[in-house]
């Protein structure tokens, strides 16, 4: 949404973990690449099967 002052704001919805950040990325460059403050949703603390994946290779490393 583009708020009345120009600034865009952003919900991303249908993405667990922190991918949306990352799905994001591209868009917020586009823009300008100045991030004011951002909120993590309830989503973005649901563990992935990648989380889980790195998680596991990092145990085997230490």
């Amino acid at each position: 949404m583009i708020r009345p002052d120009g600034k865009v704001e952003m919900h991303v919805t249908g993405v667990d973990g922190t991918a949306c950040v990352e799905h994001t990325d591209q868009l917020v460059g586009l823009l300008g690449g100045e991030v004011e403050s951002q909120e993590l949703t309830a989503d973005a603390y649901v563990q992935t099967e990648a989380d889980t994946a790195v998680d596991e290779q990092n145990r085997l490393w230490h």
